[in-house]
């Protein structure tokens, strides 16, 4: 008789089942196969304890994540990183096409996200605006030197067809 390769997570099952079942007969099958998987029984509650404490200690993570999650929801920027965002956010956007916003939506940062997209979209309009004015200042300045221009030599020494 050959023995067939039993998977990790089968032997796991196996000694949760022996160790939780309150049928009878499941619980003498599933020690049945655990023999023949070579497992005594002290082996079967060792490993049956580290499994509960496997549990235990994926239970307290996911706990702690959602705790994390439930405080992440309410944070802000402060006045410093606001300024930052604003000033730089729209370069950082348009040369490296992230805004970060998928990162905070994804952790559960709600107030963040609000204040985040807020800010990029000012500092966007913001700074649209300042090349706007700066072409416009100097497309003004441009036309205000060619008014102050004295033609008269030019038109005095012009050719004159009658």
């Amino acid at each position: 008789m050959t023995k067939s390769k039993i998977h990790k997570d089968e032997v796991d099952w196996l000694i949760s089942v022996y160790n939780t079942s309150d049928d009878e007969e499941l619980k003498s099958d599933s020690y049945e196969k655990l023999i023949e998987n070579g497992l005594d029984e002290t082996q079967i509650k060792e490993r049956f304890e580290k499994l509960k404490s496997e549990k235990d200690d994926l239970k307290a993570f996911e706990k702690a994540w959602k705790r994390q999650a439930e405080r992440n929801e309410l944070e802000r920027y402060t006045l410093f990183e606001k300024i930052k965002i604003f000033l730089f956010g729209p370069y950082e956007l348009f040369k490296f096409f992230n805004s970060g916003l998928t990162e905070l939506r994804d952790f559960n940062y709600k107030m963040k996200f609000r204040q985040r997209l807020i800010l990029l979209i000012s500092g966007t309009i913001f700074w649209i605006l300042i090349i706007i004015g700066a072409y416009q200042y100097s497309e003004n300045k441009r036309i205000q030197e060619i008014d102050k221009i004295d033609i008269t030599d030019w038109e005095n020494n012009r050719i004159k067809y009658e």
